[in-house]
């Protein structure tokens, strides 16, 4: 819950998921166990496995424990995860708070499942179609206040940050966009969303446009980080200035959730990447070097922080060690073979669990006429076919205007025509 957010504000707050087995390595005994109940990852060493030979072990049994502010097994939910890493981050988004949600880990190890994923049993939502629909159902219950929620997202792929929203992207436009300070992208197509639906369907169209790739280790790999926000705009009509003033000052808030599904980290060797792919591994690599440093040099609170080493880390610039609630999802492979890169992601979730944010809430006074406001507000969020069906609605009432004009035109020349005929007879 919030409060329990609260408590930990001043940090990142970490998170692990492990997934289940897949069927090539279910002949193996896992190399991870994720216990929910006391949060923690065990890291069990196997003497026979040759990639576990550079595990570090801490403990009697042969294992190394991490701790987290929360462990997913697989047999764990999606509702669970989106309970307690994303409602917290949205509930701070709709007082006024930034928030971001990053989920991390090596390719295959479901990040995209976790956060992505829509399906018709909607069971197995994401995290994202989940958020959206929370968003929404928290607006509705909330009568005393005017929303006004816009979307975007872009693609950092090759080192080049992308709009995958621009509505010119075939003619080439929205492409090599350039990265400001606090991670603000100029010039970023942003959508008006009055629905669920709406949302989602800019996030699917985003989601289109995206590089996807097979690899040896991934059917579809994502050859890009893609990070989808929401500008979440509140007016309250608190009224501020008394009975006598028509206008009314009030208090506005104003707050951006940043979800990003990272890129996964791969090995080359393993992922049988060539060409092409060999050069998005080599970017996707590179950029998570420079994250894994940004969060190293963050975490020890040095003065320099590399974040202009990557499109990656400028975009980041802000939502990790700044002003934002952020939550870090790490999802890990609980095979055998996968036991050096599962190491190395724990191990980077440690270290991040000692950045500190500095999350502010971002309010401000608005003297607009709220009921003006409110209409404006109200004709932005209709829907689009009520307004189509509207605009029909009136276009045959004007239809039938004419022609009844036309038929008592024609019932004067009727009667001109009889009065005439009687005047000569």
């Amino acid at each position: 819950d919030l409060t329990a957010m609260d408590e930990v504000s001043n940090r990142v707050q970490v998170f692990a998921r492990a997934r289940p087995l897949s069927s090539s390595e279910s002949t193996r005994e896992p190399f991870v166990e994720a216990d929910d109940i006391g949060h923690a990852v065990v890291v069990r060493y196997d003497g026979d496995a040759s990639p576990c030979s550079a595990v570090e072990t801490s403990s009697s049994d042969g294992g190394r424990a991490f701790n987290f502010d929360g462990v997913f097994t697989a047999e764990s939910t999606q509702q669970a995860v989106f309970t307690q890493v994303g409602l917290p981050v949205l509930q701070g988004c709709m007082q006024g708070f930034n928030g971001t949600i990053l989920a991390y880990g090596q390719t295959g190890s479901g990040k995209t499942h976790s956060l992505m994923h829509q399906s018709a049993d909607t069971q197995q939502s994401g995290l994202l179609p989940r958020l959206v629909a929370s968003l929404f159902m928290q607006i509705a219950q909330d009568a005393d206040s005017i929303y006004e929620i816009e979307a975007a997202a872009v693609q950092v792929y090759n080192e080049q940050v992308d709009d995958l929203l621009h509505p010119d992207r075939e003619n080439g436009m929205g492409f090599n966009l350039a990265v400001q300070n606090g991670g603000l992208v100029p010039g970023l197509t942003w959508v008006r969303c009055g629905r669920p639906e709406s949302l989602l369907d800019a996030f699917s169209r985003a989601r289109s446009n995206l590089v996807y790739a097979e690899t040896r280790m991934n059917k579809a790999s994502s050859r890009s980080h893609a990070v989808f926000q929401v500008k979440i705009t509140r007016r309250s009509h608190s009224d501020r200035t008394g009975e006598e003033d028509p206008k009314r000052q009030c208090e506005c808030t104003s707050a951006r959730l940043n979800v990003i599904d990272l890129a996964g980290s791969e090995r080359v060797k393993k992922s049988g990447a060539e060409g092409a792919q060999l050069k998005e591994a080599l970017a996707i690599n590179k950029s998570l070097l420079v994250f894994g440093n940004v969060v190293s040099a963050l975490a020890a609170k040095r003065t320099h922080v590399p974040f202009r080493e990557s499109k990656l880390t400028r975009i980041l610039d802000g939502s990790i060690g700044g002003n934002s609630r952020t939550s870090l999802l790490v999802c890990v492979s609980p095979a055998a073979e996968n036991a050096a890169e599962t190491l190395s992601a724990l191990e980077f979730a440690s270290r991040a669990m000692r950045v500190e944010v500095d999350a502010r809430r971002m309010s401000f006074l608005d003297s607009s006429d709220v009921m003006e406001d409110s209409r404006a507000q109200l004709a932005d969020m209709m829907d689009a076919s009520l307004r189509e069906e509207l605009e029909a609605a009136k276009r045959r009432a004007r239809e039938l205007e004419e022609e009844l004009a036309a038929a008592r035109r024609g019932e004067r020349e009727l009667l001109r025509n009889a009065q005439a005929m009687e005047a000569r007879a």
